[in-house]
């Protein structure tokens, strides 16, 4: 059965929702694999470049793929533009990293084999397995992983062994996380940047480095045009085979675009749509890192749909099935991790986010008709990706945010909700103008930046578990489990205040040593990472002569991911309150308590008392102040911090702060153990700033109580709050005009972000049990959704216990 409108009022036929619904099933019931094809051109081609720059090796590597890979012709599909040799392939980049990868293909070195995964499988041939193997000696000692490595220092990597420490992606793939200037390419084209780029070439001021990084971009650039020409001959053989009228029409269409898409100036909505996937899908060639974004689609395609209603009669119709076969689209590229950073990031998440709706640089709100039918097309697609958003302020109409409650009803999880207040107002306080923070938009799960003009990695850089920080404290600095102790404490806390200035003196010995690690990280993505396609697109990167990394942006703002601050709130209001006020429990109760993991009956009598201590979500003062404070406690170490590239080019460069941590409170609760809050070892700590799960008992409105009280505006590179809701508390008009006006309560108390499960406890607990039934379930697993039975046990469970709130 063909699924229904949520919104939209068809007047005509021209939307073919079967083949829609065809699309979505084979889409949603695809298989991930690995494609060798990238890393075996890569691999020639860079024995061919000895010698030569880097960035001129990696522009040639990538422009030999766009001249070699297959591509191929999605079924159905009104879009076209394919990563790998199949949908939902993942290619390898063996030139960020490649150990991991052989190990990975059978398991060997005490790994997990690709395809006994208990999460993110992907199915590997015994022809890939050859073909990886094969190239893999040219690489060794050569990739960014190795380079990383070889910079680390002993005491981060003790840090990493007790679990404080994640390195993550940064320490073996691409950067990704940033939004191009989608607006100037399809109102420019690249033939202009070609010429403008020529035009620096013989400039004979140059120095060698900006000599070699505008190269790199003309080779990229004319291997897109080239990679484009590739299409136009597959469509213009494809509508010459085709013996139906129809469809043979949409390839002779589709071949017109393909020859004339990203030259000059988008001149249809179907060109402007197609060009704007087909530079998503470019990015991820050249670069494997994620979150390549396509910001206000809204805004810049709106344009191109006006012009094409005007002048060519374009219908809505039409024009949402264009969206809704773009959005599906999303869903045939992929991307491999390591099996123990997977954990980190399940359900093949690429975090492609796309928003719609808020205020405009002027201030004005900028709603429009695209607005609309991306909802509309979010709901036909029902889909992890895209990504999909919604800003909203006071401005916003009531209409678009019926829609979006509507969608959110579905149970699809999307959209995510961010406040243009808040969110606007930690760009400005960074130093950023008002007219570009007016701009902005999320950049991969909940971070957000100014579209066009951001570098790489506005959040994600080296995760550190709170968690782990402050059982260290408990402990007087020594970890329990593996018994390293880098940092000195007291050996004593005689009162609160010790505890506090434990973990204040913690706390900055581990984001030192984060920072340590993301330079080390950072100083070997400038080289390995240079991405002159990605840079290229970003405003000040052509008149600085440099990619991202090496400062070519306007505005550089990073951030890493803190996990865990509910759990440590909640760990000091317990022992403020039991030890220290009430006298209940010693410190060696505690510990000892904890140390048994709350199972023996003194423990268990100890952790009944916890129990009772407030906690952060239920509108509580005294915790949620300590929450606070504890988010305070590392806001204030952030102006001593500086990115790699201050000075160095963009007008802003800083830290600043972020809990946006996508499924690592999961794996980063595996390294702790029982925490002061009762919380038991090696399970899930907090996601966000959401409260620990199952601990907010008092309703969604005692939820978002709590959150207002935090520095939600200096979080200014995202702030996560995760909800679930019970389906009947959205069923029924008198129930969303309930939950409308909770979402109008939540902007007006400058609720960064916030983001729903609608999905009811038995649906969760079945899909659990019978996977193969649920193929087509979407639940927001952090900032990002997933299909549910793509998902390990560990992080079902999670989901499963978070509180299902009702009115």
């Amino acid at each position: 059965m063909t699924k229904r409108y949520l919104i939209f009022q068809p007047e005509t036929d021209e939307i073919d929702l079967e083949r829609i619904d065809r699309f979505q099933k084979r889409i949603a019931s695809r298989k991930a694999s690995i494609c060798p094809q990238r890393a075996v051109i890569y691999t020639k081609s860079f024995q061919q470049t000895e010698g030569e720059p880097y960035i001129v090796r990696k522009a040639k590597a990538f422009a030999a793929t766009l001249a070699q890979m297959d591509i191929y012709a999605e079924q159905d599909s009104l879009i076209f533009g394919n990563q790998a040799s199949k949908s939902f392939a993942a290619p390898v980049f063996p030139e960020y990293s490649i150990d991991w990868i052989i190990d990975e293909l059978d398991g060997t070195h005490g790994s997990t084999a690709f395809e006994q995964r208990r999460g993110d499988v992907f199915a590997c041939s015994q022809e890939t397995k050859d073909a990886l193997r094969s190239i893999a000696p040219y690489w060794h000692a050569k990739t960014h992983e190795d380079e990383v490595k070889r910079n680390l220092t002993d005491e981060i990597r003790l840090a990493s062994q007790q679990g404080v420490l994640h390195l993550g992606g940064i320490s073996m793939s691409g950067d990704g996380h940033i939004v191009i200037d989608h607006e100037y390419v399809l109102a420019r084209g690249l033939e202009e940047r070609i010429e403008d780029t020529r035009k620096k070439l013989d400039d004979p001021a140059l120095g060698p480095q900006q000599a070699a990084y505008y190269q790199s971009v003309l080779l990229s650039l004319q291997a897109v045009l080239d990679f484009c020409s590739r299409y136009a001959r597959l469509y213009d053989q494809l509508a010459q085979e085709e013996p139906d009228p129809k469809r043979k029409a949409e390839y002779r269409r589709m071949a017109h675009i393909a020859s004339v898409m990203l030259r000059r100036k988008a001149q249809s909505f179907h060109e402007a749509v197609q060009s704007v996937y087909m530079l998503h899908v470019l990015q991820m060639i050249e670069s494997n890192g994620h979150s390549f974004c396509y910001g206000r689609f809204d805004q810049y395609i709106e344009p191109y749909y006006e012009k094409d209603r005007l002048e060519h009669g374009l219908s809505q119709e039409k024009a949402l099935e264009i969206l809704v076969h773009f959005f599906l689209m999303n869903s045939t590229c992929n991307k491999v991790r390591p099996y123990g950073h997977t954990k980190f990031s399940q359900g093949y998440p690429l975090y492609s986010n796309l928003v719609v709706g808020g205020l405009k640089p002027d201030g004005t709100d900028g709603t429009n008709d695209l607005s609309y039918l991306c909802i509309e097309a979010m709901n036909l697609c029902a889909m992890a990706e895209p990504n999909f958003s919604m800003r909203v302020s006071e401005k916003t109409p009531e209409k678009l945010l019926e829609a979006s409650t509507r969608l959110i009803a579905t149970g699809c999880g999307m959209p995510s909700l961010f406040n243009d207040r808040t969110a606007v107002q930690g760009l400005v306080d960074l130093g950023i103008p008002e007219e570009d923070a007016l701009d902005y938009c999320p950049i991969g799960c909940v971070e957000t930046g100014v579209p066009g003009k951001y570098g790489h990695r506005a959040t994600g850089m080296t995760y550190v578990n709170w968690g782990k920080v402050i059982e260290i404290v408990c402990w007087h600095g020594r970890d329990p489990e593996t018994n390293i102790q880098l940092v000195s404490l007291k050996e004593t806390y005689e009162t609160y205040e010790d505890v506090w200035d434990a973990w204040k003196t913690a706390l900055k010995y581990y984001s030192d040593l984060a920072v340590q690690c993301d330079a080390i990280c950072d100083t070997s993505l400038a080289v390995y990472d240079a991405d002159p396609l990605a840079s290229c697109l970003i405003k000040g990167s052509m008149e600085a002569g440099k990619t991202l990394k090496e400062g070519g942006c306007l505005y550089d703002v990073i951030s890493q991911s803190n996990i865990g601050p509910s759990v440590v709130g909640n760990s000091l209001m317990s022992i403020k309150k039991l030890i220290y006020e009430e006298k209940k429990i010693t410190w060696e109760q505690l510990l000892d308590a904890m140390k048994e993991n709350w199972e023996t009956p003194e423990a268990k009598k100890i952790r009944k008392m916890i129990l009772k201590v407030p906690k952060f979500g239920n509108d509580s003062d005294e915790v949620d102040q300590i929450v606070k404070e504890v988010f305070d406690s590392y806001l204030d170490l952030l102006p001593h911090y500086e990115t790699l590239r201050k000075s160095k080019g963009p007008k802003v460069s800083c830290y600043t702060m972020s809990t946006s941590n996508i499924t690592s409170y999961v794996p980063n609760g595996f390294d702790v153990g029982a925490t002061p809050d009762g919380r038991y070892a090696g399970t899930p700590l907090n996601e966000g700033c959401s409260p620990t799960q199952g601990t907010d008992v008092n309703g969604p409105t005692a939820v978002i109580n709590s959150v207002a009280k935090l520095p939600n505006e200096k979080v200014a590179a995202g702030q996560l709050l995760n909800m679930r809701f019970d389906p009947e508390a959205l069923s029924g008009e008198d129930n969303l005009r309930r939950f409308m006006s909770f979402l109008k309560t939540s902007r007006k108390k400058g609720i960064y972000h916030n983001q729903f499960n609608v999905i009811s406890q038995q649906t969760l607990l079945d899909a659990k049990a019978h996977p193969a039934e649920h193929q087509d379930l979407i639940v927001r697993v952090a900032g990002y959704c997933a299909q549910f039975v793509s998902l390990m046990p560990e992080a079902q469970d999670a989901i499963i216990a978070r509180t299902q709130n009702r009115f």
